[in-house]
């Protein structure tokens, strides 16, 4: 058995057990009740009486006894008393063992969480359309006709592409189960993807702990390097806040590193008939991944495209240098770093 020092016991206890109103019954093969303690009555288990048949007693255990295999997990469970409960069943040589822990507060981020996403997803909906018509009445007033449309063969277009990354999630994936990974990491993005939107921004997608946002596609007021770099600033401010209340309740916080570059780039549809997504491909695009990957965190790296476009924010810069990948030459670059 691997032995753990009590110290990082008694943590991975109080950080799985103790503050979750734990509470147990033990199950024999034939189905009766044999023991129980913890703090059943919170879950409005009361009155139970050994050597009766557990189903009678309870209910959510039913055909689910006896075990035979592997443990099971069933995730908040709804209890009598409408607390939600994880439920882990697990065998041993006296019986059938089942856990209840309180997943009060996880039920709560889930359904937020969920929330967030339907919300996200009609966002996205609304962009599509957005842009769907936008291109449309480019094409009636301002295109010669039997020009490339785009969504059927792509377009040129000069845009500011911008790529946020969670510095450090990593770790965070290494210590935490994978429903608190999501939960954080939820928390994380939908910051991160408010503060596109809040500058008239375009999501193009979402990769693990990366977001990668487009400015200059989607009609908007100002210049789409000068929203981009707005947009990025309000990401740092965002995830220090979001991290602020996952740092009191003891769990990963981040930082966020980004890149922004500008220029030309091709914009279209790609994909099935029936499956086809928005993107942009080109040297920038590739340039902004570069610089997000380099960035530091709460530090904003851009190409000199952008730098050209910012005005007078240019004075808060400092002069970098930077070695694309398959480029012998070092490019300038500009960091913007906040403290």
């Amino acid at each position: 058995m691997l032995y753990l020092p009590a110290p990082v016991v008694s943590y991975i206890h109080k950080l799985t057990v103790e503050n979750r109103s734990p509470a147990y019954i033990l199950v024999q093969k034939d189905g009766r009740l044999f023991s129980w303690g913890g703090n059943l009555s919170f879950y409005g288990f009361s009155n139970l009486k050994q050597g009766e048949c557990v189903d009678e007693q309870v209910v959510f255990l039913t055909g689910l006894l006896p075990l035979n295999g592997l443990p099971i997990i069933l995730p908040c469970v709804q209890m009598e008393s409408g607390i939600s409960a994880d439920v882990h069943i697990f065998s041993a040589d006296e019986g059938d063992w089942v856990l209840l822990l309180d997943a009060t507060i996880y039920e709560s981020q889930r359904s937020a969480v969920q929330q967030t996403s339907n919300d996200l997803s009609l966002i996205r909906n609304q962009q599509a359309r957005s842009l769907h018509q936008h291109f449309n009445h480019l094409e009636v007033e301002n295109l010669s006709p039997g020009f490339l449309h785009l969504l059927e063969r792509g377009i040129r277009s000069n845009v500011t592409i911008l790529l946020a990354r969670i510095c450090g999630f990593n770790s965070c994936i290494e210590k935490n189960s994978p429903e608190e990974v999501f939960i954080i990491l939820n928390s994380y993005i939908s910051t991160i993807i408010q503060s596109v939107l809040d500058e008239g921004g375009m999501v193009d997608k979402i990769t693990g702990d990366t977001v990668m946002a487009l400015f200059g596609v989607l009609p908007a007021t100002g210049l789409a390097p000068v929203r981009a770099f707005n947009a990025a600033l309000r990401m740092i401010e965002a995830v220090k806040e979001v991290g602020k209340i996952w740092q009191e309740k003891e769990c990963c916080t981040f930082d966020t590193g980004i890149g922004i570059a500008s220029g030309s780039v091709s914009l279209g549809m790609l994909g099935s008939k029936n499956n086809k997504t928005f993107i942009a491909v080109g040297d920038r695009v590739n340039l902004a991944e570069q610089l997000k990957c380099q960035a530091r965190p709460r530090e904003i790296l851009i190409d000199e495209n952008t730098f050209n476009q910012l005005g007078n924010v240019q004075n808060y810069f400092s002069i970098s240098s930077f070695v694309e990948t398959g480029i012998v030459k070092p490019i300038r670059v500009y960091s913007y770093l906040v403290t």
